[in-house]
Protein backbone atom coordinates (compact mmCIF):
# COMPACT_ATOMS: atom_id res chain seq x y z
CA UNK A 1 0.00 0.00 0.00
CA UNK A 2 2.95 2.07 0.58
CA UNK A 3 3.56 2.87 -3.11
CA UNK A 4 0.80 3.12 -3.98
CA UNK A 5 -0.22 5.82 -1.63
CA UNK A 6 3.05 7.45 -2.16
CA UNK A 7 2.95 7.80 -5.87
CA UNK A 8 -1.09 9.24 -5.95
CA UNK A 9 0.40 11.79 -3.29
CA UNK A 10 3.14 12.99 -5.44
CA UNK A 11 1.38 12.85 -8.86
CA UNK A 12 -1.45 15.18 -7.38
CA UNK A 13 0.98 17.06 -5.48
CA UNK A 14 2.84 18.04 -8.71
CA UNK A 15 0.06 18.44 -11.05
CA UNK A 16 -1.62 20.95 -8.64
CA UNK A 17 1.62 22.63 -8.86
CA UNK A 18 1.54 23.33 -12.19
CA UNK A 19 -2.14 24.04 -12.44
CA UNK A 20 -1.17 27.01 -10.29
CA UNK A 21 2.28 27.79 -11.27
CA UNK A 22 3.53 26.65 -14.46
CA UNK A 23 2.30 29.99 -17.32
CA UNK A 24 5.59 29.25 -19.74
CA UNK A 25 6.94 26.00 -21.08
CA UNK A 26 10.18 25.53 -18.37
CA UNK A 27 13.64 23.82 -19.36
CA UNK A 28 14.40 21.62 -16.46
CA UNK A 29 17.37 20.25 -18.91
CA UNK A 30 17.79 23.01 -21.89
CA UNK A 31 17.33 20.75 -25.13
CA UNK A 32 16.34 17.53 -23.32
CA UNK A 33 13.46 17.73 -20.72
CA UNK A 34 11.04 21.00 -20.39
CA UNK A 35 7.79 21.32 -18.49
CA UNK A 36 4.49 22.35 -20.47
CA UNK A 37 1.19 22.18 -19.02
CA UNK A 38 -0.63 20.07 -21.69
CA UNK A 39 -4.75 18.91 -20.93
CA UNK A 40 -5.20 15.12 -21.99
CA UNK A 41 -8.58 13.78 -22.69
CA UNK A 42 -7.30 10.70 -24.17
CA UNK A 43 -5.41 7.71 -23.31
CA UNK A 44 -1.41 6.82 -23.99
CA UNK A 45 -0.81 9.31 -26.84
CA UNK A 46 -3.65 11.16 -26.28
CA UNK A 47 -5.67 8.04 -28.66
CA UNK A 48 -9.50 7.89 -28.27
CA UNK A 49 -9.60 12.02 -27.31
CA UNK A 50 -12.72 13.12 -26.22
CA UNK A 51 -14.16 9.19 -25.88
CA UNK A 52 -16.90 8.89 -23.37
CA UNK A 53 -15.87 5.27 -22.58
CA UNK A 54 -12.26 6.48 -21.63
CA UNK A 55 -13.04 7.17 -18.13
CA UNK A 56 -15.04 3.82 -17.27
CA UNK A 57 -12.63 1.47 -18.83
CA UNK A 58 -9.47 3.16 -17.26
CA UNK A 59 -11.33 3.06 -13.75
CA UNK A 60 -12.34 -0.85 -14.25
CA UNK A 61 -9.05 -1.48 -15.09
CA UNK A 62 -7.47 -0.08 -12.36
CA UNK A 63 -9.95 -1.78 -9.92
CA UNK A 64 -9.37 -5.38 -11.32
CA UNK A 65 -5.81 -4.81 -11.51
CA UNK A 66 -5.35 -3.84 -7.55
CA UNK A 67 -6.85 -6.92 -6.79
CA UNK A 68 -4.15 -9.16 -8.49
CA UNK A 69 -2.24 -9.00 -5.79
CA UNK A 70 -5.17 -10.70 -3.42
CA UNK A 71 -5.44 -13.28 -5.22
CA UNK A 72 -2.39 -14.53 -6.95
CA UNK A 73 0.86 -15.02 -5.39
CA UNK A 74 3.43 -12.61 -6.27
CA UNK A 75 7.20 -11.84 -5.81
CA UNK A 76 8.23 -8.79 -3.65
CA UNK A 77 8.87 -6.91 -6.83
CA UNK A 78 6.02 -7.67 -8.45
CA UNK A 79 3.72 -6.35 -5.43
CA UNK A 80 5.84 -3.30 -5.81
CA UNK A 81 5.56 -2.53 -9.48
CA UNK A 82 2.08 -3.65 -9.46
CA UNK A 83 1.51 -1.00 -6.39
CA UNK A 84 2.87 1.70 -8.95
CA UNK A 85 1.10 0.68 -11.86
CA UNK A 86 -2.28 1.22 -9.17
CA UNK A 87 -1.08 4.23 -8.07
CA UNK A 88 -0.40 5.79 -11.28
CA UNK A 89 -3.55 4.88 -12.79
CA UNK A 90 -5.37 6.25 -9.84
CA UNK A 91 -3.47 9.54 -10.43
CA UNK A 92 -4.58 9.63 -13.97
CA UNK A 93 -8.62 8.70 -12.57
CA UNK A 94 -8.76 11.16 -10.45
CA UNK A 95 -7.91 13.89 -12.95
CA UNK A 96 -10.13 12.52 -15.46
CA UNK A 97 -13.35 12.63 -12.64
CA UNK A 98 -12.18 15.44 -10.72
CA UNK A 99 -11.35 17.64 -14.59
CA UNK A 100 -12.55 15.66 -17.29
CA UNK A 101 -8.85 15.53 -18.51
CA UNK A 102 -5.43 14.51 -17.37
CA UNK A 103 -2.69 16.80 -16.29
CA UNK A 104 0.18 15.94 -18.20
CA UNK A 105 4.06 17.97 -18.10
CA UNK A 106 6.89 16.51 -18.87
CA UNK A 107 7.92 16.77 -22.29
CA UNK A 108 11.44 15.14 -22.97
CA UNK A 109 13.24 15.61 -26.32
CA UNK A 110 12.86 12.58 -28.55
CA UNK A 111 9.85 10.81 -26.84
CA UNK A 112 6.77 11.27 -28.58
CA UNK A 113 4.12 12.40 -25.91
CA UNK A 114 3.74 14.64 -23.03
CA UNK A 115 3.77 12.65 -19.60
CA UNK A 116 3.10 12.99 -15.93
CA UNK A 117 4.34 11.43 -12.70
CA UNK A 118 1.71 8.73 -12.70
CA UNK A 119 2.95 7.77 -16.02
CA UNK A 120 6.18 7.37 -14.97
CA UNK A 121 5.43 5.37 -12.19
CA UNK A 122 2.97 3.31 -14.41
CA UNK A 123 6.09 2.54 -16.55
CA UNK A 124 8.50 1.95 -14.08
CA UNK A 125 6.17 -0.20 -12.31
CA UNK A 126 5.84 -2.55 -15.60
CA UNK A 127 9.55 -2.46 -15.74
CA UNK A 128 9.81 -4.21 -12.05
CA UNK A 129 6.81 -6.33 -12.91
CA UNK A 130 8.76 -7.70 -15.92
CA UNK A 131 12.14 -8.31 -14.13
CA UNK A 132 10.68 -9.97 -11.43
CA UNK A 133 9.10 -12.34 -14.12
CA UNK A 134 12.57 -12.90 -16.27
CA UNK A 135 14.10 -13.19 -13.08
CA UNK A 136 11.71 -15.84 -12.12
CA UNK A 137 11.18 -14.53 -8.57
CA UNK A 138 9.76 -16.96 -6.10
CA UNK A 139 6.02 -15.33 -4.94
CA UNK A 140 5.60 -14.77 -1.18
CA UNK A 141 3.86 -17.34 1.46
CA UNK A 142 1.02 -15.82 3.22
CA UNK A 143 3.40 -14.85 6.02
CA UNK A 144 5.91 -12.30 3.47
CA UNK A 145 8.21 -14.91 3.01
CA UNK A 146 9.75 -16.95 -0.12
CA UNK A 147 8.27 -20.04 -0.75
Amino acid sequence: MFWITFVILVDQLTKMLVERFLIVPTFVVPGFVWLSYTKNTGIAFGMFARSPWVLWVTFFATFFLSLVPSFVKCSALTKIGLQMIVGGAIGNVIDRFRLGYVVDFINVRYFPAVFNVADFFISVGGILVLVSLLRGEEPLDDKGGQE
